[in-house]
């Protein structure tokens, strides 16, 4: 008969995979955001609101 190892589960690995699921999630939406509301200030040819949400974006962008 074969045996299998039982695997320990490491609560801090599945945290830090946790952790990067939602980072990874949350940098997708508000690039998104961004994104869009920059498209729509364009759109509305709001010179201000364009320039609060780039300065915003490239601050988010790092």
């Amino acid at each position: 008969m074969v045996q299998y190892k039982q695997q320990k589960r490491d609560p801090f690995a599945f945290s830090l995979i946790a952790q990067m699921v939602l980072d990874e999630a949350l940098h997708s939406y508000y690039k998104e955001y961004y994104e869009k509301e920059i498209d729509n200030a364009l759109d509305q040819k709001d010179k201000k609101r364009f320039m609060k949400l780039t300065e915003e974006y490239k601050a988010f962008l790092g």
